[in-house]
């Protein structure tokens, strides 16, 4: 109102001029809505663009690992987030809860399951009883085999895998029992068949995992093992070689082409895989003398490193043998190692060797935090309780000579 007031009395301007005059006001202000509706959907159209764009880059980097394509999502698409693919029969699995009712379909395609569910939602939201489809409940084999293959098989270690295929035949008085009528009295009766030992302590371990895996799918409604008391894991202590044994063994490898990479594993305490025969001058640090082992605990797809000084007469040794280290693989050394052990009457085998080592450091006065990361522990506590023995015959001097200063002591 005040600028119509100052149009008319302090500019002189007759009624006229001033409606005029609000007229054009009136027309340029829809000409820039107009201009700013327009430059909307510039950006709009250009952002959609973007998007597009963003997207053919995703499947195209994906397409390299073998991913299959995405696709924006379009008006009236299937939403899938509620089918999953079933592996043990081959078929898709719809679940979706609405006002307290549970449902479940099936289908042999995804279609195929996504028209059932979205029916029974319907007649769900429509007051109409869903019935049901009754299936043959997935038994405990087909369930532990699929547990493997999608939980397990990528992201474990060898040594893993060995270990839950060893239960998998273990479990076979369960094998064709439907997993949903697995009780806590059916476990305790079969684990009070096994014998008390690392084989049992595992069957308890991976069929506890297996069936929390299926609680989790909502393929049964509580774990059978919740409450089930079972034994505490025993730790088992492997004796190191005692001194006289490393005696005979040194004594007995002169000459021998196991010598080098047997003394090799006994002043690095490396495990059997963790020595690389084809690579290892690679690995070591010339001026820091430091060797980088690849630590090989634990999952497959996880690198870690362990790092373990050596003195000079151990870099020695192993640049003066590569010609003999690089015929060698872990499980050549394995064997031929056990055969020589065998011929000596002597109790052990390369893991032995990383035992020696433990107890060999532990002598030669080694700080226990330093022995605990060359050995590739978190816990210094297991490189103490698990790996070091004691033997009285053992003295920081009696190392030194019979190894003839090849373990570092910086």
């Amino acid at each position: 109102m005040y600028f119509l007031y100052n149009l008319v009395f302090n500019n002189e301007k007759s009624i006229d001029e001033v409606i005029n005059a609000l007229k054009l006001i009136i027309i340029n202000l829809s000409k820039i809505k107009d201009n700013n509706n327009e430059l909307k959907g510039y950006f709009d159209e250009k952002i959609k663009k973007e998007k597009q764009k963003e997207v053919l880059l995703i499947n195209k980097e994906k397409s390299k690992i073998g991913v299959k394509s995405i696709k924006p999502k379009q008006k009236g698409d299937m939403d899938l987030k509620n089918i999953t693919y079933r592996l043990s029969d081959n078929r898709y699995i719809g679940r979706k809860q609405i006002k307290g009712v549970k449902i479940v379909v099936y289908g042999k395609t995804q279609k195929e399951c996504y028209e059932k569910l979205k029916k029974a939602i319907k007649q769900v939201i429509n007051g109409v009883t869903v019935k049901q489809t009754k299936t043959k409940a997935m038994t405990l084999i087909e369930y532990y085999d699929m547990w493997y293959k999608q939980d397990k098989e990528q992201f474990v270690s060898i040594g893993t895998k060995k270990d839950i295929l060893l239960v998998k035949n273990k479990l076979t008085p369960l094998h064709n029992m439907p997993i949903n009528k697995i009780t806590k009295d059916i476990i305790y009766k079969y684990l009070e068949s096994l014998e008390n030992n690392r084989s049992k302590e595992k069957v308890i371990l991976y069929l506890k995992a297996c069936l929390k895996s299926a609680v989790l799918d909502e393929i049964i409604k509580s774990n059978p093992f919740n409450n089930l008391k079972t034994a505490p894991r025993r730790v088992v202590t492997k004796p190191a070689f005692k001194y006289e044994e490393q005696e005979k063994i040194l004594k007995e490898l002169k000459g021998l082409d196991l010598e080098p990479i047997i003394l090799i594993y006994l002043i690095t305490g490396m495990r059997k895989n963790e020595f690389d025969f084809k690579n290892i001058e690679k690995q070591i640090d010339f001026k820091t003398n430091i060797i980088k082992v690849l630590n090989l605990k634990g999952r497959n797809l996880v690198k870690r490193y362990k790092y373990i000084k050596l003195s000079k007469q151990a870099i020695s040794l192993i640049m003066n043998n590569l010609d003999i280290i690089h015929k060698y693989d872990p499980e050549q050394c394995y064997r031929e190692f056990a055969k020589f052990l065998k011929e000596l009457k002597i109790k052990g085998s390369i893991v032995t060797c990383r035992h020696t080592f433990a107890t060999n450091c532990f002598y030669l006065g080694k700080p226990e935090l330093l022995i605990s990361r060359e050995m590739g522990h978190s816990k210094s506590q297991i490189t103490k309780d698990v790996y070091t023995s004691i033997d009285y015959n053992l003295s920081k001097e009696k190392i030194l000579k019979l190894y003839n200063n090849l373990y570092n002591l910086d």
